[in-house]
């Protein structure tokens, strides 16, 4: 008993899983903006109609992330799995980069505390906490050379939400540029394998929606509010986006900081150039400074021990 009271899962996982449960009971009667769209778009998913499911191009949301909100339906219960689901991945994400239980506490109460969680439901777009931490794990897994994996992670991301795939930069973190590719190879066929019933059965028209740029943003300094942004200008955007990410992940390719910096840099840059502003957007930052902290914290103590003896030694 002694020594399941000192386990990770007494100390970490139950008192941040408890306190994630807890705003989501509160959260539960909440109205999740988009979600309840995604449900019924799910819904029609999980049917026998399930190939016209992106016929309304307004639709930018990932199978993946449609058929588990069709498949839970209940508001209620969609509260609690979305809140737990993304506190307990930033705690996984947080070990998976060596950070200690007492870190990983910090760091998973500070993601319930700050709102990762909460508005991660509450706006209706939990991939946007969720997709930059699957980035975070599939640079950690492409640094340790299990770059199918990694590929994996990222396509499945894009199941959540299309632009998952801009993650690829994190492959270059991969041992050899072979192996990246290899990675990269893994993505585009998962990508594939989810999008591509829809593009041959179906009437799949995600590709013909047209943005308007909206008043606040970066490119409305620059071009008049309601002007189109579509398809071209959104590879164009993903184009800035991924290679600041790739520069990144080939500059500090040799630490660990470039798994959440590679990201962190694709998310600026794609965020700096939307045409729309929304608050739940930054969520992918929140999440990725999050991770970023619990490295920092992580090292302190070492970097505070080396200042320290190189200031006796002088």
């Amino acid at each position: 008993m002694r020594e399941l009271l000192r386990s990770p899962l007494a100390r970490v996982w139950v008192p941040v899983l408890t306190l994630a449960a807890g705003v989501a009971f509160v959260d539960r009667g909440s109205d999740p903006g988009d979600l309840v769209y995604f449900i019924h778009r799910g819904e029609h998913l999980l049917s026998s109609g399930w190939a016209s499911t992106f016929a309304d191009p307004m639709l930018q949301s990932g199978p993946l992330q449609l058929v588990v909100f069709g498949a839970v339906r209940n508001l209620t219960a969609l509260a609690f799995v979305v809140e737990l689901s993304v506190a307990a991945l930033v705690l996984y994400v947080a070990g998976r980069i060596r950070a200690s239980d007492r870190v990983r506490l910090v760091v998973g109460l500070l993601a319930v505390g700050a709102g990762l969680t909460h508005i991660a439901f509450v706006d209706g777009h939990p991939a946007e906490a969720i997709v930059p931490l699957l980035w975070v794990l599939a640079a950690i897994w492409a640094r340790e050379d299990r770059v199918v994996l990694a590929g994996a992670v990222l396509g499945l991301s894009a199941g959540l939400e299309l632009w998952g795939v801009l993650g690829v930069p994190v492959l270059l973190l991969a041992p050899r540029p072979r192996r990246a590719l290899a990675g990269a190879l893994v993505e585009t066929a998962v990508v594939a394998g989810m999008f591509a019933p829809f593009a041959l059965a179906g009437s799949a028209h995600m590709f013909q929606y047209d943005w308007r740029v909206s008043s606040g943003t970066l490119l409305s300094l620059f071009v008049a509010p309601g002007a189109h942004f579509g398809w071209p200008l959104r590879l164009l955007q993903s184009a800035l986006a991924v290679t600041a990410g790739g520069s990144v992940a080939l500059a500090l390719r040799r630490s660990v900081h470039a798994a959440w910096l590679a990201p962190l840099a694709v998310t600026l840059v794609r965020l700096l150039v939307d045409p729309l502003s929304f608050g739940w957007y930054w969520l992918e930052v929140e999440a990725l400074v999050l991770i970023g902290a619990a490295l920092l914290l992580t090292d302190l103590p070492t970097r505070l021990s080396t200042a320290v003896a190189r200031t006796a030694r002088v």
